[in-house]
């Protein structure tokens, strides 16, 4: 079984900026975050060298560009429409 990093800030760790980044546009997807809310960048961490999302300073190119996609829009629709669905039954 793989170790699982922890770090001391409590936050949520990823491994590569990569998968920060994959977290990071799901996020938006799942929760819908209203604009200037929610994580905007992944940032390497100074404490343990791994990935953690925030939600202060600039948005980053591949969110801005995502949630101005088609792409985002329909995994939005899908996401609500799931949500929708687990309530009804």
């Amino acid at each position: 079984m793989p170790k699982v990093s922890t770090c001391s800030s409590g936050k949520k760790v990823f491994l590569s900026m990569n998968l920060a980044e994959e977290a990071l546009l799901s996020a938006h997807v799942q929760f819908n975050f209203g604009q200037g809310k929610g994580p905007v960048a992944v940032y390497q961490c100074d404490d343990c060298g791994q990935f953690h999302l925030t939600s202060r300073g600039t948005i980053s190119v591949r969110l801005k560009d995502f949630l101005a996609s088609s792409d985002f829009k329909r995994q939005r629709q899908a996401a609500e429409w799931a949500d929708k669905l687990k309530h009804k039954y």
